[in-house]
């Protein structure tokens, strides 16, 4: 192929899983991207806390291979990766908000006492 009859494929959206993910599901779930293109904006997604490594998994031979999930990390993203056999990173935090709903009751009495008053007007 000329370099010349090259389609220029510019201005694609990564599909991002919503769930834990490789870089080889993210290579599946993009079919248009070219290998490298893909890996540089997931670069740029972690440096930019969209996506977090949450840790590796074995292969037995080679490089382990990175476990990632979109920002921010919860429980059921930890709970995926362990019952997966992921090797979980050090120093993962999880942020745990507890929301609790409270309801105030405001009770407004008011003592109203009514008068009355007969007027007579003279015309």
């Amino acid at each position: 192929m000329k370099k010349t009859d090259r389609k220029n494929k510019t201005n694609l959206v990564v599909n991002w899983p919503k769930n834990i993910f490789t870089i080889e599901e993210l290579n599946q779930a993009n079919p248009e991207f070219v290998n490298i293109t893909l890996r540089v904006r997931l670069k740029k997604a972690i440096t930019d806390n969209m996506v977090s490594e949450l840790g590796y998994l074995h292969n037995g031979k080679g490089r382990p291979r990175l476990v990632l999930a979109c920002s921010p990390i919860t429980q059921e993203h930890i709970a995926e990766a362990k019952s997966n056999g992921v090797v979980l990173k050090d120093g993962l935090s999880v942020n745990v908000l507890s929301v609790t709903a409270s309801k105030e009751e405001s009770v407004i009495t008011m003592a109203e006492s009514t008068k009355s008053q007969n007027v007579t007007v003279t015309l």
